[in-house]
């Protein structure tokens, strides 16, 4: 569905950026339902975070210099939709240098939408990062 693929996109653009540029991290919580939720599940333990939690720990990493410059694209889905909720298996390779051949990390978005008065968004995505 081309909304949903759309929707995609901006979601993966909202978190990259170029050296010495910033991302739109403004733009993600409009593609998130009031509470939606991102659970990042690639580590120990699960961390969970609104939008804006999310942005606000992003923008904090860039002020420390922990991350200059990233870049994150989805490789390939699979989407499925039943009426006014989907769901997207969202495999992305993700590295600091765009222009880099190897990825840094390759993972899975698992991401859920909602349509909202014809609208979709994001109802909540969680994550986790391939291990070997």
């Amino acid at each position: 569905m081309q909304e949903l693929d759309q929707l995609t996109q901006e979601l993966y653009s909202c978190v990259c950026f170029k050296k010495g540029e910033k991302p739109d991290l403004k733009k993600l919580k409009t593609l998130f339902f009031s509470s939606g939720k991102l659970i990042n599940n690639s580590g120990s333990e699960p961390k969970e975070f609104t939008s804006e939690q999310f942005a606000k720990e992003v923008r904090e990493q860039i002020e420390k210099g922990e991350i200059e410059a990233f870049h994150e694209q989805e490789v390939s889905h699979k989407t499925e939709v039943f009426g006014k909720v989907a769901q997207r298996f969202s495999t992305y390779e993700a590295r600091f240098d765009e222009a880099h051949p190897e990825p840094l990390v390759v993972g899975v978005n698992c991401i859920q939408f909602i349509q909202v008065d014809g609208k979709w968004l994001i109802s909540s995505m969680a994550w986790d990062d391939e291990t070997k």
